[in-house]
């Protein structure tokens, strides 16, 4: 029988596998590098790159000059161009080895152009345009999320472009840039997906999602975990609202007013915390590490929804907002509403927005549900302001097995599993298609990336740009030798 204290710090521990990392593990170093395919000089020249692109502010809806930067890059390198759409504020493009009219089966490296915005940028420790580069980083707003991204897999692609000159690669390499997916997708990847497979005859998609962390307690120091995405959490923007007709004059106002009434309901919404679900693909995730890991820990790792290991999982999830987002639908008050009203002045109307994310398994009306159940107040209107698309997982396959080769050529030590990323993004437009679609950001991120996410002071590593180089290279090398009709099959599930 475990000793319950053994128990307890094994799923401590846990939080860690989300992939959003805060305090457990130290500053990353980088491990033993592969450089057949990347000369030293390669770094230098993807961080002046990335530098530049940053330089191009491209908030959402503002994606083209942006855009049009990384079409002049991928037109100097030799690459085929396809725009898919182009309008006043945003642009979607596709950079080929070769035309997409020769229906090649693609690999398809899927970014996103835009960003959100920069704001308090007294916050910043360098300007969040001017793409410093220091202290062996690339600093500024996009550099992590999502233009170092796409320098990556850019860099890797160039790799390629003689090669596809000289013989007939059995695969096409895409690079396929997006707008709009900050805020959903819907002048990006939702008008891609239209006629995805027509247009691209996709193998893979290889979109954001998990990346490394190293130094966690219950690994082996020497260790480095690895999460590569099999499927995201859906989102839904909702806008809550509540109009009270009273008296102006605050002095006077009675006791049901309408700030009141919605913050009553928020209260009630948000004391309450959501139940945890084992999504099928969070249990994978578990137990690929249990069997990577071994032993006892092991054992206790893959069954970690006995009903025996419920009470600790239930306070470590209480504690530990990391845990919580794979674990548990999240519905958080993202935003209120100002009403620019004096203070002497009694608002007639309050406005509350929630950011909603929800596992596979959950849906947009169960969300809708569960917030008109716990407000339990007829006065509060729920309306949809934004939802995601519906979500699907990719069960790992050929081009799985050859990312996670590919990482641990690269990061020697690393262990590597399939994992839920605890946020959205476009991947699952693709799913939808059919299509294997897998996130990976190759390259080991430390607590200062991940809380700069969105934040002030954004930056990736120099060592982040050439890992993830080496990283997608190696793949690109290997499903290139390993080519055979089959390799684009998948099994892909609705959720």
């Amino acid at each position: 029988m475990w000793h319950v204290t053994r128990i307890k710090t094994i799923i401590q521990n846990l939080l860690l596998i989300s992939l959003i990392v805060t305090t457990n593990f130290t500053s990353a170093q980088p491990f033993e590098k592969k450089t057949d395919f990347v000369p030293e000089s390669t770094t230098t020249i993807a961080a002046e790159m990335l530098s530049d692109y940053i330089q191009i502010p491209s908030e959402s809806g503002n994606e083209k000059e942006a855009g049009q930067f990384l079409i002049d890059k991928c037109l100097q390198k030799g690459l085929n161009i396809q725009t898919i759409s182009d309008s006043s504020g945003s642009l979607n493009f596709a950079a080929s080895i070769y035309p997409l009219d020769l229906k090649k089966p693609n690999i398809i490296f899927l970014n996103h152009i835009d960003a959100v915005q920069a704001k308090n940028v007294s916050d910043w420790t360098y300007p969040p345009y001017q793409g410093k580069i220091t202290d062996n980083k690339v600093w500024g707003r996009g550099s992590f999320d999502n233009k170092g991204l796409a320098i990556t897999q850019l860099s890797a692609i160039e790799k390629f472009i003689q090669q596809a000159r000289n013989y007939d690669l059995p695969y096409n390499i895409t690079l396929l840039c997006v707008s709009d997916e900050e805020t959903g997708g819907l002048n990006g990847s939702a008008i891609v997906a239209k006629r995805f497979n027509e247009s691209f005859t996709p193998a893979v998609v290889i979109g954001e999602g998990g990346s490394g962390v190293e130094n966690i307690k219950f690994f082996p120091s020497h260790k480095t975990f690895f999460g590569i995405s099999v499927a995201e959490k859906g989102f839904l923007w909702l806008k809550l609202s509540c109009r009270i007709n009273t008296d102006g004059h605050a002095s006077v106002v009675g006791n049901d007013y309408a700030i009141k009434r919605l913050v009553t309901g928020l209260y009630k919404l948000s004391n309450k915390r959501q139940p945890i679900r084992m999504s099928a693909e969070t249990h994978k995730m578990f137990k690929s590490i249990g069997e990577n890991f071994g032993g006892l820990k092991g054992f206790a790792i893959k069954h970690i929804n006995w009903y025996v290991f419920r009470p600790f999982l239930r306070h470590q999830v209480k504690e530990n907002p990391e845990l919580e987002s794979i674990l548990c639908n999240k519905i958080t008050i993202s935003n209120l509403k100002e009403n620019n009203t004096s203070t002497n002045q009694n608002a007639q109307e309050a406005i509350a927005m929630l950011d909603c994310r929800y596992l596979p398994e959950s849906s947009p009306d169960e969300i809708v549900a569960t917030v008109k159940k716990r407000l339990n107040d007829s006065i509060i209107h729920i309306s949809i302001v934004r939802k995601g698309p519906l979500q699907y997982s990719t069960t790992p396959e050929f081009f799985f097995d050859e990312l996670k080769n590919a990482i641990k050529r690269t990061f020697k030590s690393a262990e590597v599993s399939p994992v839920m990323f605890p946020a959205s993004n476009d991947n699952s437009y693709y799913r939808a298609a059919g299509c294997p679609v897998y996130g990976l950001n190759p390259m080991i991120v430390s607590s200062g990336q991940i809380k700069a996410i969105h934040n002030a002071n954004e930056y990736i590593d120099l060592d982040d740009i050439e890992n993830g180089i080496n990283v997608f290279t190696n793949f690109l090398q290997s499903v290139q030798k390993s080519y055979t009709p089959t390799d684009s099959v998948s099994t892909i599930i609705q959720q």
